[in-house]
């Protein structure tokens, strides 16, 4: 039995026993040995409330989930959570937080309390704390327009400001996003300047290197079609790419050889292991075909010996100071 469900079974069960004694505890039992109705009252709010809370998120995620294996099953690629899954996270606190505020309120009733001047002096010390507390209020809105946009969702990978991470936690005023080297940022939504998505639909990825000026272009574009090939039809690479390797041919072209970009698509996520690949490959295929990359070098050419000597002279003797001859009178 997992742990929720046993708590959701402690709580089913306080609820009932509660629920006997509040409708029938004047028949059971007599004034002195009757529990307490005030706290009897707050505790029922409490253990239903609750208890509806964790069914309601229980039976909403236990769907989504086995939405997003269907999805994964039929995409042969693992899902990312749904939209609603993320503002779970976020209904679930307002929701507590209300259900407690109700259980304050009704055991201060119970205990007597006239609650009328209380809620209007609450009016007014609502406002104080609203004037000063201006920045939660912010990041609270802020994060429920993030959401409503599905600007992001659990379980993705984004870049906020000048961080990137994937997203793991969304709370009522911030969220969670873990770098890829395990640091967690804890980012207030108030705080969020401007959101990039990277695992929305496809992503583009596009890369170029430099060959010898002599190099066989047609001969390259061959065999960058048959390496896009090959690995498209291998299981375990070819379902993340979306579009082949293109040969996009020359981008540049300068003293060192000529500049050539190529490009694919790729499921997001899965664009960098995709990228190494197709680099190793390509290096394997042109090793083979005698293609080698372009190499940054200066090559000088003399009429002779005597020449290039002289030359050697004269640069050294200009790198070295003169000293004067003579001292100044």
């Amino acid at each position: 039995m997992s742990r929720r469900l046993r708590w959701f079974s402690i709580f089913l069960a306080l609820a009932l026993l509660l629920l006997i004694e509040a409708l029938f505890g004047d028949l059971l039992l007599d004034s002195q040995t009757k529990l307490l109705t005030p706290l009897t009252k707050v505790l029922l709010v409490l253990i239903i409330g609750g208890t509806g809370i964790i069914t309601f998120s229980a039976l909403l995620k236990n769907q989504l989930t086995k939405e997003n294996e269907t999805v994964s099953a039929a995409s042969g690629r693992p899902a990312k959570a749904s939209r609603a899954i993320s503002v779970i996270s976020l209904i679930q606190g307002v929701l507590w937080g209300a259900l407690i505020l109700l259980a304050g309120l009704i055991a201060l009733s119970q205990a007597g309390v006239d609650l009328g001047p209380m809620l209007a002096g609450a009016g007014v010390v609502g406002l104080v704390i609203g004037l000063g507390a201006q920045s939660l209020l912010k990041d609270i809105l802020a994060g429920i327009f993030y959401v409503i946009d599905d600007a992001f969702r659990i379980g993705e990978y984004v870049e906020v400001g000048n961080l990137r991470g994937t997203v793991e936690r969304l709370s009522l005023r911030s969220m969670q996003v873990r770098h890829h080297r395990g640091a967690l940022h804890t980012i207030p939504y108030g705080a969020v300047p401007s959101i990039t998505n990277y695992s929305r639909d496809w992503v583009i990825v596009k890369f170029q290197f430099q060959l010898p000026l002599d190099t066989d272009v047609l001969k390259v574009k061959k065999i960058v079609k048959q390496v896009s090939a090959s690995i498209m039809e291998e299981d375990e690479f070819g379902p993340y790419i979306l579009e082949p390797l293109k040969f996009q041919g020359i981008d540049d072209v300068d003293l060192f050889g000529l500049m050539v970009r190529l490009k694919f698509m790729a499921v997001p996520g899965e664009q960098f292991v995709m990228r190494r690949e197709m680099l190793r490959r390509l290096q394997e295929a042109f090793a083979r075909n005698g293609i080698e990359f372009a190499k940054r070098s200066v090559t000088v050419t003399s009429n002779g010996v005597e020449t290039a000597g002289a030359a050697a002279d004269a640069a050294e003797n200009e790198m070295t100071p003169q000293t004067p001859n003579t001292l100044p009178a």
